[in-house]
């Protein structure tokens, strides 16, 4: 394990420690434990008498033998406890099947959908991530923000490339046009409307900050990926810590450590923004920077079965669907994208409900320390019990991320 993410591991360890000395910790109770019902289908190794015997509050609905499985009704929270058992193949949520639709598999895969439908009719748009001083920076090849997808989702310009040379901020979008692609792919991840067609993002309403950081060809300098992320913390009164700064930092990219890239990333975190990003696609023992900093959320990939595919950098903090997702191009386009770049974003969205539904609620934005914790230490488990290698925490769970982070 490198010393940065076994920094990382002894920080999470040590806020949770203060977290159960001072306060009441979030975490998930009785109660909860036996909410959130849903219809799960198991394919088991053994029968099903060894399952029931397992899982006192799993009530059979239907059996098919000729595939050894069967379908129960169970509290959600007990499906990573159920995972771990030799008996069982698999488990997988017995969901209506649909035509393609504009709410996608990676979507529900994370519960966002159900934020959506448990929240709206009590916090309106704040369940869809609108707030209106909740932003969210996409530091990236830039936005097509005349997508009909993304038809005002952008509400603010950065551009910092050249080392420099080239800067802008204001509010002509035009100089944060995407040409890459890249950008608005990770864009639609994040803040696709949910507006009847094409696809939907997992925070549908969210307003976004375009900081046009990498080039067409899709590289970028460190110093302005540095100048990106200060930049996107002052916000557009250029003073940091007032109510325009954006609240999340969403960086689907990465590169060797830089001390200006990780004094950028503590000169954000000191004022309160959460940053995540992607840990790299190189399959190597470690994430990439600066997902590689104990202040940022790494997030690494999963598929549509739960497997880590073998170029997502090992030990992220938490997991996202990255594989084949179907997101926002440019030009009114639509197209998918594998890598941890797709993962990113997912935790990205769940931190702009997060921190919106808490606004709507009338309590204070959650510090970037306790979003960390609260998104780790709700993660569905998965591979090894606690944290692992391969998946961290764990899968990022919207619905218990938001249910708890309104509870803190």
């Amino acid at each position: 394990m490198s010393t940065t993410i076994l920094g990382r591991k002894l920080v999470l360890l040590a806020f949770i420690g203060v977290i159960l000395i001072s306060t009441t910790p979030p975490v998930i109770s009785e109660d909860q434990l036996n909410s959130g019902v849903v219809r799960i289908a198991i394919g088991l190794n053994g029968d099903v008498n060894q399952l029931l015997s397992q899982c006192k509050v799993c009530k059979v609905v239907s059996e098919i033998p000729e595939i050894n499985v069967v379908v129960v009704e169970a509290p959600r929270s007990i499906i990573s406890y159920l995972m771990k058992k030799p008996f069982v193949r698999f488990i997988e949520e017995d969901r209506e099947v649909k035509h393609h639709g504009e709410v996608q598999w990676n979507i529900y895969m994370i519960y966002a959908d159900e934020v959506w439908s448990t929240y709206s009719s009590i916090y309106g748009d704040a369940a869809y991530g609108y707030y209106s001083t909740i932003q969210v920076a996409v530091l990236d090849t830039g936005i097509d923000y005349s997508h009909s997808d993304l038809q005002g989702a952008v509400k603010y310009c950065i551009m910092s490339l050249n080392n420099g040379r080239s800067f802008y901020k204001g509010t002509d979008l035009s100089k944060c046009r995407d040409r890459n692609g890249h950008g608005t792919h990770v864009a639609g991840i994040i803040a696709a409307r949910l507006n009847g067609y094409g696809v939907a993002g997992v925070a549908p309403k969210a307003q976004l900050y375009a900081v046009k950081v990498l080039s067409d060809s899709g590289s970028g300098y460190i110093s302005d990926i540095a100048k990106g992320i200060i930049e996107a913390t002052k916000g557009p009164d250029g003073v940091p810590g007032t109510a325009d700064d954006a609240d999340v930092i969403s960086m689907s990219l990465g590169g060797s450590g830089s001390s200006t890239l990780y004094d950028a990333v503590k000169y954000a975190y000191s004022y309160g923004v959460v940053l995540v990003a992607a840990t790299g696609n190189e399959g190597a023992s470690s994430p990439s920077c600066p997902a590689c900093y104990p202040e940022v959320i790494a997030v690494g990939a999963v598929d549509i079965n739960y497997n880590v595919p073998s170029w997502s950098n090992r030990q992220p903090d938490v997991v996202a669907p990255g594989v084949n997702i179907y997101s926002t191009l440019p030009g009114g386009k639509y197209g998918s994208m594998s890598g941890t770049s797709m993962a990113c974003p997912h935790v990205s969205g769940v931190v702009a409900l997060m921190q919106a539904l808490r606004l709507a609620a009338g309590k204070p934005k959650l510090s970037p320390s306790t979003v960390e914790y609260l998104i780790t230490a709700t993660a569905i488990d998965l591979g090894a019990s606690g944290y692992d290698y391969l998946y961290g925490y764990g899968l990022v769970d919207a619905y218990y991320a938001v249910y708890n982070g309104l509870r803190v």
